[in-house]
């Protein structure tokens, strides 16, 4: 049970921006002043509910482990790695601006009024970043506000109505965008672990200068991982059109490789791939 309420806890400190140092404190301290200022303030008992109570109620089961044991019960698929997307219920941001502003409307010196304005300014300066200095924010090229690269691979490989979803692994610096523009393509690892550099076989392969094509194909294998995106100048040690896949696409400098064994359900086939080369990759 401590080893589950560590991981809630470690998620806890992610999601309140652990990469910037120890901001992560200030943004969860910033939530609980405010929910306990409005639960003895708020006069109102649905906005004390919302904004006092709920955030409270909210980070106390996450971090509770039965909490996390019942979503992975019920939740299923791949719930471990998303369970940090209950905080996403929480209206964090409204509520620290509700109570700050509650809090300088109560008080009575302009004087008095003007710091206080002051100090939160140099609080959300602190806590926060220029977005601008973000790689990904560039001079939109579509209306979506997606690089048109990802748009038109995602657009070629997109699953049919009778499909439903497929499976696809993307080279790191796309995920970010995938699933923005169609959720029906499911990827072995998001954002979140490239970011904060979690481990997944699949991952761990394509960072490298030189993939190890049949090490690739083995993680991409268990994850039923239709295509596989590659930059057309990443160096493989093997020829991956050699084990049943076929370069599909090529297109805007990325290869759109299929593996035949997935597409054409020749499980048997995958199964035994699988299985050979188990030991030597897990």
């Amino acid at each position: 049970m401590y080893g589950i309420f560590r991981e809630c806890l470690v998620d806890l400190q992610r999601y309140g921006g652990l990469g910037n140092g120890r901001s992560w404190i200030i943004f969860w301290f910033l939530l609980l002043i405010s929910s306990i200022y409005l639960i003895a303030k708020e006069s109102d008992v649905r906005k004390k509910i919302i904004f006092g109570v709920i955030p409270l109620v909210i980070v106390a089961g996450f971090l509770f482990p039965i909490t996390k044991k019942l979503y992975v019960k019920v939740a299923r698929l791949e719930s471990a790695n998303t369970y940090y997307r209950i905080l996403w219920i929480i209206p964090m941001y409204v509520t620290i601006a509700y109570a700050f502003t509650k809090f300088i409307a109560s008080i009575k010196s302009s004087v008095k009024k003007r710091v206080a304005v002051g100090v939160l300014a140099v609080v959300i300066a602190i806590t926060g970043s220029c977005v601008y200095a973000n790689e990904h924010v560039y001079l939109a090229e579509n209306i979506y506000h997606l690089p048109q690269n990802v748009i038109d691979i995602c657009d070629r490989i997109k699953p049919t109505e009778d499909e439903g979803i497929i499976r696809a692994a993307f080279t790191p610096e796309l995920v970010y965008f995938v699933r923005q523009y169609d959720p029906n393509i499911l990827m072995p690892y998001g954002r979140d672990y490239v970011d904060h550099n979690y481990y997944t076989g699949v991952l761990k392969v394509m960072k490298e200068e030189e993939i190890e094509t049949q090490e690739l194909l083995y993680y991409t294998r268990v994850d039923l991982d239709r295509y596989i995106i590659l930059p057309t100048n990443k160096r493989l040690d093997e020829n991956i059109t050699n084990f049943d896949v076929k370069l599909a696409y090529t297109i805007d400098g990325y290869n759109i490789y299929e593996d035949i064994l997935i597409s054409e359900n020749r499980e048997k086939e995958r199964e035994d791939y699988v299985t050979i080369r188990k030991n030597m990759y897990e």
